[in-house]
């Protein structure tokens, strides 16, 4: 009995000890090796990156240009390249990416890397991790992605404005043993709002802005209004689909087609997802798996839209509408048969929802009593009662694992997104779920929650903040700042 209750008294000082040095839960988990042992699986995940050597110089400018938008009059769009969406970067992993942007924008601008671990100083965030370029200048962005997957880049200089005008591309980082596919396409799902007459709605005013996020009327996929996709009977495709909408939700169908989801923002799946429906948000990336039945030959499939927004208003597109169509030409000689790409050794973090939040993140709303005197919108978005700039700082350690969680008090919708990190979500709205796969960017729905755990790799400061980009840009941002 003595013994016992030495025992008891033991633990229970070594616990008043690890609260007393203000350490969260993840500390206390780590004493049985839970948290010690999700830090071990995540590091073996991500696993080293050999350099191959190869250099890869891309040149990016950022400029106004007409452009149709397929209803009624040209619009002056903002374009990396004299296009819209902006150029595709293919390269491999372990190879060098320097990218030279030249700005000949009426604004400042920077890229930032979406998705890609990159070095904090060329993560592209304004006054965090470099000063903005200015009209005329230049800036070299230079690093080796990390992981193989698919990725995109848009700026982070009014970001609700840039990217709604057309700054955005693609980045493909491919692995060694990438599948042979007959096809790999590339699909950018966007919104743009017009004015009855076709043009563009040139209005970007934070004392106007739609607190429900800007949502267009015309949606497109590469820029264009319900294009048209060839494929052979028989064949086998890699989708890729990013979207790139300020504050659209997708929901696509996919009818017919044997589709299974084989990537989340560019990390592979531990095991196929197969869909014929999926959501996609705002900043997120899926890779799909297509396997076109050799029946098909001549049939046309529409992919469409059928998510709705219950705050839209003004016109907006709203599902079920085609966003696109396959169409079904021809059969091919042989059927490729390989398996589609997973990842064996995706961490379930069982046990991750018994450890102790170590951060919570309220996502709320404010009304600004001084918008009449001042430029700030009338209302702002908050994370914690604070806007970007008043925000507390985060700190966190590299290689220990947290556990956060997210709540929504604003009756809107928000992505949330991490830069220089990968998360994986733990819980939706209290209720534990096991996604067989790593994000960068995951949904706070409507009214409920979210919980997730991250293992920091990366040392900086990193911008956290909501990809609806109306609500970024009325404050609802703040940073984690990981160092050893």
């Amino acid at each position: 009995m003595e013994a016992g209750w030495g025992a008891l008294m033991f633990r229970f000082l070594v616990v008043l000890f690890v609260a007393s040095c203000g350490f969260g839960g993840s500390i206390i988990a780590a004493e049985n090796g839970s948290a010690a042992q999700f830090v071990k699986e995540y590091q073996a995940f991500l696993g080293t990156v050999q350099e191959t050597g190869v250099i890869h110089e891309f040149d990016l400018v950022a400029a106004p240009i007409q452009l149709s938008l397929g209803r009624g009059k040209p619009a002056m769009r903002w374009a990396y390249n004299g296009q819209v969406p902006g150029p595709t970067f293919r390269v491999k992993l372990g190879d060098r990416v320097k990218v030279t942007l030249t700005n000949k924008l009426p604004q400042a601008t920077t890229i930032h890397w979406h998705g890609v671990r990159v070095p904090n100083k060329m993560d592209g965030v304004p006054f965090l991790t470099q000063t903005p370029v200015q009209p005329d200048k230049k800036f070299t962005y230079d690093f080796i992605p990390q992981d193989a997957g698919t990725y995109w880049f848009h700026p982070h200089v009014r970001s609700h404005e840039q990217v709604e005008r057309g700054l955005f591309g693609v980045l493909i980082v491919e692995d060694e043993n990438e599948p042979d596919y007959d096809q790999d396409i590339v699909w950018v799902l966007d919104d743009i709002l017009t004015e009855e007459d076709g043009s563009f709605v040139d209005q970007f005013s934070l004392k106007i802005l739609d607190t429900g996020g800007r949502l267009g009327n015309i949606l497109t996929v590469n820029g264009s209004s319900k294009p048209v996709f060839e494929v052979r009977a028989g064949e086998r495709v890699r989708l890729r689909l990013v979207n790139v909408s300020n504050a659209r939700n997708f929901r696509l169908s996919i009818p017919g087609l044997n589709s299974s989801i084989i990537a989340v923002d560019g990390n592979l799946v531990g095991s196929l997802q197969q869909v014929d429906t999926f959501n996609i948000v705002p900043g997120n990336r899926v890779d799909i798996d297509l396997m076109v039945p050799l029946d098909f030959d001549g049939q046309t499939i529409d992919i469409a839209n059928t998510f709705f927004h219950r705050e839209a208003g003004g016109g907006a597109a709203e599902g079920p509408e085609v966003m696109a169509r396959i169409a079904v030409k021809g059969q091919v000689k042989t059927v490729k048969t390989f398996l589609a790409p997973t990842r064996a050794d995706i961490p379930d973090w069982k046990g991750a929802l018994d450890i102790a939040p170590d951060f919570e993140f309220d996502f709320d709303t404010s009304l600004n009593f001084d918008a009449l005197w001042t430029d700030k919108g009338f209302l702002s978005f908050t994370i914690n009662n604070k806007v970007y700039g008043d925000h507390d700082i985060t700190a966190l350690k590299n290689g220990r694992f947290y556990r956060m969680r997210f709540t929504n008090g604003t009756g809107l919708y928000h992505p949330v997104h991490i830069h220089g990190v990968f998360f994986k979500v733990l819980a939706r709205d209290g209720i534990p779920v096991n996604e067989p796969y790593f994000r960068d960017t995951a949904l706070l729905d409507y009214d409920g929650s979210l919980e997730i755990g991250i293992v920091p790799a990366d040392l900086g400061e990193w911008l956290s903040h909501c990809h609806l980009l109306e609500h970024a840009a009325l404050g609802m941002k703040t940073t984690i700042d990981v160092t050893e």
